[in-house]
């Protein structure tokens, strides 16, 4: 299990590149997310997040992977391969997802389920 610090890295990690993807500055996502609009005070949250000074609770974690269109479980993936197949997996279609999911489950040698 990675430990909090590790948790608080990795999620710093893959905002910071998730915003980069989306060409969107610290100013910008912060105003999305923050309550008020306040772009400076928005901007101040993210930058914090991103440089590991502040931890994001669900809920915040949450209105972030949305504003920046990725899937939450993006934003913890542990390791670049995992973060880029989770991304790659949430822009296919329902019916591709699921054939893809059953070829993972028979590559890792489980039964579909």
């Amino acid at each position: 299990m990675p430990s909090p610090l590790a948790i608080t890295a990795t999620f710093s990690k893959r905002l910071s590149e998730a915003r980069a993807l989306r060409g969107l500055s610290q100013r910008a996502l912060g105003a999305m997310v923050d309550k008020d609009r306040d772009k400076n005070r928005g901007a101040v949250l993210i930058n914090r997040y991103e440089r590991e000074r502040n931890q994001a609770d669900m809920t915040k974690a949450a209105e972030l992977a949305s504003a920046l269109e990725v899937p939450v479980a993006h934003l913890f993936a542990e390791d670049d391969d995992l973060a880029a197949a989770i991304l790659a997996f949430a822009k296919l279609p329902a019916d591709e997802r699921h054939r893809m999911r059953e070829e993972l489950e028979r590559l890792a040698g489980q039964q579909p389920g």
